[in-house]
């Protein structure tokens, strides 16, 4: 299924086009090396400012924040032209609607709805302002005097790009959660046959677990977080900042996989109570005997209908394949990581 063409990209993908229609190589090394070039040349004017004479901590968790920042575009890129149209290409396998129109509208509404970002970015800007602002001692320690200081004004411009950039990651894990409950809200089909062994699911464990992934690269952010906190006093903006990140790490999994089996389990349980009752009257019309010459095709229908629920009853409703709990681990594992080295090695 295509979605239409005319549908907006969000900002960050149509800023990357510009530089990738007019780049000889892919666009990923194009993306990096144009608008992932942007948070690194405002690092290293920041240390013009201020000189590299300051705790090698600030530079390491500096530059792992600027990387966040250059990678971001690439991500977003990643995730509006590949993981979003591939997840809605392969859903119809598990939502066989003629023509698939109501899983098309769901496409582009969800698309339109990435794209449209203003009032999260608006609002993601404000708060890692206000914990810029309210932590002036941070930087102070770095020599920056005040406010005005061109340093900090740099900074600032750091801080707002960098706003900017995940602010579409937060549209983006909101866009996949809502997209995959809409989805499941239709009545989709379960194949307990299907070569994934989980009923054709794993296409919607595989959309959840992707876009995890892909926000799980935030924790890049993490280090300058805790630094901060450790040495400025606006640390209740910062845990909120963090506690917002952590939510979505965690919502953007856990609630389509566990709304995803609640939604085929009722399905399951449907069909199979179908089967149930379907089975209780060839049982009955076999007892009864009315008819000895269709005896053998009753009994050969009792024995398919029972195969079919038995069927159904064997297959797992979770969308987890051991590759999706392997990227799922290693989600969750870089966010740990650094929370362990920031308290426990730094």
């Amino acid at each position: 299924m295509d979605i239409d063409e005319d549908v907006d990209e969000v900002w960050v993908t149509r800023l990357s086009r510009i530089f990738v229609s007019r780049s000889p190589l892919g666009a990923l090394p194009t993306i990096l090396l144009s608008v992932g070039s942007i948070p690194f040349i405002l690092t290293g004017v920041f240390f013009v400012f201020i000189g590299l004479d300051v705790r090698r901590v600030f530079i390491g968790s500096q530059l792992l924040a600027a990387l966040l920042s250059a990678v971001g575009p690439a991500l977003i890129w990643r995730y509006e032209n590949n993981i979003f149209t591939t997840f809605i290409q392969r859903a119809t396998e598990v939502t066989p609607h003629e023509d698939n129109r109501a899983l098309q509208a769901i496409a582009v509404r969800y698309r339109s709805f990435f794209s449209d970002v203003a009032a999260t970015t608006g609002i993601w800007t404000v708060l890692l302002l206000s914990a810029l602002v309210a932590n002036l001692e941070y930087f102070a320690s770095f020599g920056v005097t005040g406010y005005t200081d061109p340093a900090f004004l740099v900074y600032g411009l750091f801080a707002v790009w960098t706003a900017v950039i995940t602010a579409v990651g937060i549209r983006m894990a909101v866009t996949t959660i809502l997209c995959i409950r809409e989805i499941g809200a239709l009545e989709f089909s379960i194949d307990p046959l299907h070569p994934d062994g989980l009923g054709g699911l794993s296409t919607i464990g595989y959309f959840a677990i992707r876009t995890t992934t892909l926000l799980s690269f935030g924790a890049l952010a993490l280090p300058i977080a805790f630094d901060v906190v450790r040495a400025g006093d606006g640390s209740v903006i910062v845990y909120l900042a963090v506690a917002v990140y952590i939510g979505l790490i965690i919502g953007s999994f856990a609630f389509p996989t566990i709304y995803i089996n609640r939604r085929a389990n009722e399905i399951k349980r449907s069909i199979m109570n179908s089967k149930r009752e379907r089975i209780h009257e060839l049982q009955s019309q076999l007892l009864a005997g009315d008819n000895p010459e269709n005896l053998e095709t009753l009994q050969m229908k009792l024995e398919e209908l029972r195969t079919e629920h038995d069927a159904y009853d064997s297959v797992s409703l979770y969308p987890l394949s051991l590759s999706i709990i392997s990227r799922l681990v290693s989600s969750v594992f870089l966010p740990l990581f650094f929370a362990v080295v920031e308290t426990y090695v730094i």
